[in-house]
């Protein structure tokens, strides 16, 4: 999958009416083709009223040897219950998602883990699916790339030692944006070179990624001889790489997975410490 050609619900899109067609079944929805749906703005009406570092070159903070980057992780799946989501949930405040949540302690016991020193800046990255909060909305079934990077930053210290509440605070201030944000990323990115601009390999030790893949259900992939037993991604491409995923339905409600890499050493310390943070909840 190239992501120039689809994101994460597009290829749940693709599977699922695949699957839907090979049981004789038809398509819903019906995939929508027209990009220009999220096109630049005329040149003369283009305004960029953001910054969108997430797409500019980080020179200081990125992974000096991609390939290194690339091979010395550790991986692994964390399941947390559904009693733990929502004690977690209900520990961030009314309102709160579960993917904010989740990621908002697991940013905290990842700058544990790492050890990082209280001063230093550590940022946190994500991808937001922008379908639903365009004005108007795209399509059901719209079928491209329809996600933005964002991103937030602090000192450790107050991502390790502040309440997690006001971490996942932190996390949705910069996944919380709307049509405007992405109307001004579509002109930054109609006038940069994105095939030599746009930062590919690991990211700092200090920082990390979180991806949600919250809803974006595959269990409808069922071709004719049975539902998928297992669904996830094939490979991580780096430390500091975290999807959030449903766990199979019908197991325990409410359920979420973390597929995760991390450096081999921070690994098993993050592991402890996020057992341990779930059980105080």
């Amino acid at each position: 999958m190239h992501h120039s050609v689809a994101d994460a619900r597009s290829a749940a899109l693709f599977f699922n009416t695949w699957a839907s067609i090979s049981r004789g079944h038809g398509m819903m929805p019906p995939p929508c083709f027209d990009h220009t749906l999220l096109a630049a703005r005329p040149f003369h009406a283009r305004k960029v009223v953001y910054d969108h570092l997430e797409y500019k070159p980080d020179k200081e903070h990125e992974c000096v040897d991609s390939v290194t980057c690339r091979r010395t992780y550790a991986s692994g799946i964390i399941k947390i219950t559904g009693a733990q989501v929502n004690a977690l949930k209900a520990k961030c405040g009314g309102g709160t998602s579960t993917f904010r949540s989740v990621v908002a302690l697991a940013w905290q016991c990842i700058c544990r883990a790492r050890a990082l020193p209280p001063s230093a800046e550590t940022r946190l990255y994500s991808m937001v699916d922008m379908r639903a909060r365009l004005d108007p909305p795209l399509p059901p079934g719209y079928f491209g790339n329809a996600v933005i990077r964002t991103s937030v930053s602090a000192m450790a210290g107050e991502v390790m030692w502040s309440p997690v509440f006001h971490v996942a605070r932190l996390f949705q201030a910069a996944t919380s944006h709307g049509d405007e944000y992405t109307r001004s990323l579509v002109d930054y990115l109609e006038r940069v070179d994105t095939t030599n601009n746009l930062p590919r390999s690991g990211i700092s030790r200090t920082h990390f990624r979180a991806i949600s893949w919250m809803g974006m259900s595959f269990s409808d992939a069922d071709f004719g001889w049975g539902t998928p037993v297992f669904m996830g991604p094939a490979l991580m491409y780096y430390s500091g790489f975290m999807y959030v995923m449903n766990t199979p339905p019908g197991k325990d409600d409410g359920a979420v997975a973390l597929v995760l890499s991390l450096e081999p050493e921070t690994m098993p310390k993050f592991t402890n410490l996020f057992a341990h943070q779930l059980a105080k909840m």
